[in-house]
């Protein structure tokens, strides 16, 4: 399976979710998958950040012929200060510092291609349409650019499989993924790629403990030992400021779905996202054709499918054994 991986990690950023990283390291270490490249986007932490991370996993997984290509550092529309301030402040909080305090970062010794991100998602389909599937699990700047560029683009991928949105969640107005970036997640869905959306609604359903961090420090192997240094002070900051008992799997998920179907259901519907209301901007919606609607004017979409379940007796051992093999 030929991929292209869109991303926005955050490992060894104090605060910052580590899914991607862990996503990125299942993808390395699965032989039915050849990484063409990792374009890097805004989102959980800035593109420069991100860059930098994502060099980091790859050094750590010994893959320096897998490129890095720096994206979006801004949403195309959106002012992202709001955001930002969230993300970035919490980076400075006391808890986050303490539980980060002993976690060591080091550059890697090759840096990012030149090449921008939205550049090198339309030149590698065009040069094998219908062959490569595109994994988004960051915001959709880069994904978004890339059909404005070319507006065929969206017919010449494989499949698009997106970590984004939450449609049922309690106290989830909006996810970061679909919000960051509301006119992206607009271009993206009104598209005619052929689309998976794994949303906050499956992925809330997944966790890693630390006994499943033991596991990965236990295998001994470069890559496996990194991604449990920086998976470690995720959960036991997430434990320590959200009482919560281990971290979800939001992008490992996603790409699992790819590796085995058999981890998710799925069920068509149609998507959009949000763009004016006030407490509901950049809130993605789905609705089928039997659904309630008054008198909206529902706009003409083609159907996606979205994930609905998750079956753990299938994905951890999958993730796991990925991981430290």
């Amino acid at each position: 399976m030929r991929m292209i991986l869109d991303t926005d990690p955050g490992n060894g950023v104090p605060g910052a979710d580590v899914d991607d990283c862990l996503a990125i390291g299942l993808a390395l270490r699965s032989p039915e998958i050849e990484l063409e490249a990792i374009t890097v986007v805004a989102g959980n932490v800035s593109v420069d950040q991100g860059v930098r991370s994502a060099l980091e996993i790859l050094e750590a997984a010994d893959a320096p012929h897998v490129p890095v290509h720096r994206g979006a550092a801004r949403p195309l529309m959106q002012d992202p200060a709001a955001w930002r301030r969230r993300l970035d402040g919490r980076r400075d909080e006391e808890s986050a510092q303490r539980h980060w305090h002993d976690v060591r970062t080091s550059a890697a010794t090759f840096a990012a291609d030149p090449t921008s991100a939205a550049r090198v998602l339309v030149d590698r389909v065009n040069e094998r349409p219908g062959e490569i599937t595109v994994l988004a699990i960051g915001p959709l700047t880069n994904i978004a650019t890339a059909m404005t560029i070319d507006p065929e683009w969206s017919q010449k991928i494989k499949q698009l499989v997106v970590m984004a949105g939450a449609f049922d969640v309690r106290n989830v107005l909006h996810e970061l993924n679909a919000a960051y970036d509301p006119e992206a997640t607009h271009i993206v869905m009104n598209s005619a790629a052929p689309l998976l959306i794994v949303p906050l609604d499956v992925t809330l359903r997944t966790f890693m403990r630390l006994g499943d961090v033991d596991v990965l420090d236990a295998a001994g192997t470069p890559l496996a030992s990194y991604l449990g240094r920086m998976a470690r002070p995720w959960i036991t900051w997430l434990a320590e400021r959200f009482g919560e008992d281990g971290c979800a799997l939001h992008d490992p998920l996603a790409l699992a779905a790819l590796l085995d179907p058999r981890v998710i259901t799925t069920r068509t519907a149609y998507v959009d996202v949000e763009l004016r209301g006030r407490l509901t901007r950049g809130r993605m919606v789905s609705w089928n054709d039997e659904m309630l609607r008054g008198d909206l004017e529902l706009p003409a979409v083609s159907p996606v499918m979205i994930a609905g379940h998750v079956d753990n007796d299938l994905f951890m051992p999958l993730l796991l054994e990925r991981l430290t093999s």
